[in-house]
């Protein structure tokens, strides 16, 4: 089974860190004050982790300038209730300003095509013109999976393995025989390029495939409320699943609204309380 996986893998790679100095000199020049994140700072606990949910809330009080004066106690809202208050009332401008960095692997090309739809987002996906295929992965879609634990033995299954490995076989064959017909380029890197762009045509929508992604808050958001939902291609929902987890755990203010659901069929999904646009 070395050739076939069967479950999309994400990791979250950067994350928004607030530059102190900067933060400090606007407080000073203003004369103002933000206590609850000063108290934060001077905790040392955390420090930096979950900068990504007090931003938000620095861009909304600029809007106002709802900052206390340094003589002054601050009023209002708490921070969790200030970040929750700006994502129920839509004010998600100041969301916009938190981006995040996931990278994501054993995932297929036409996973791929559904995800760089998303925008405002930036995408670095592995290169099928530079880099070789004879050692690529498959992924099982989750219906493929579905059918071969209730019929282990349909010959559907194997058919479909086949024509994987097959697809491989003749790619590697093609890469080979086009590297032949471009012997005369002199440049070794292009002679591959233009080797490996001709042969992939032969590899099925299932390769697997690597992507570094970049989204704000807001954008993030609005892919989970589409690709996490019942109705979105099972692959891609366990894949924005996996992403909603992980922004849950370190991020839980920024999911607000959004909680993870059971299905009638036993695969999860998510419920997102506001319209996100």
């Amino acid at each position: 089974m070395a050739d076939f996986v069967t479950e999309p893998q994400v990791k979250l790679i950067s994350r928004p860190v607030i530059d102190i100095d900067g933060l400090t000199t606007f407080l000073d020049v203003h004369n103002i004050t933000w206590p609850e994140f000063q108290r934060k700072l001077s905790s040392n606990i955390d420090l930096g982790d979950r900068d990504a949910e007090y931003i938000p809330e620095m861009a909304g009080r600029i809007c106002y300038m709802s900052f206390p004066s340094k003589d002054k106690e601050q009023k209002g809202r708490s921070h969790e209730d200030h970040i929750k208050h700006l994502i129920e009332i839509g004010h998600f401008s100041v969301i916009e300003h938190c981006n995040f960095g996931f990278v994501t692997w054993n995932i297929s090309r036409s996973l791929s095509h559904e995800f760089v739809r998303h925008r405002i987002a930036s995408y670095s996906q592995l290169s099928q013109r530079y880099v070789d295929s004879s050692d690529v992965k498959f992924i099982i879609p989750p219906s493929i999976q579905e059918l071969e634990k209730e019929f282990p033995e349909h010959p559907s299954i194997n058919k479909w393995k086949e024509h994987c490995i097959k697809s491989k076989l003749l790619y590697t064959e093609l890469t080979e025989t086009l590297s032949e017909l471009y012997k005369d380029v002199p440049d070794k890197t292009e002679k591959r390029k233009l080797a490996r762009q001709t042969a992939r045509s032969i590899l099925p929508n299932c390769t697997e495939t690597k992507i570094f992604f970049t989204m704000n808050t807001r954008s993030l958001r609005h892919f989970l409320s589409l690709r996490a939902s019942a109705a979105a291609d099972r692959e891609i929902r366990l894949l924005a699943i996996k992403i909603y987890k992980i922004m849950f755990q370190e991020f839980p203010l920024l999911m607000h609204g959004i909680e993870l659901i059971k299905l009638p069929d036993g695969t999860e999904a998510i419920r997102n309380s506001f319209r996100e646009t």
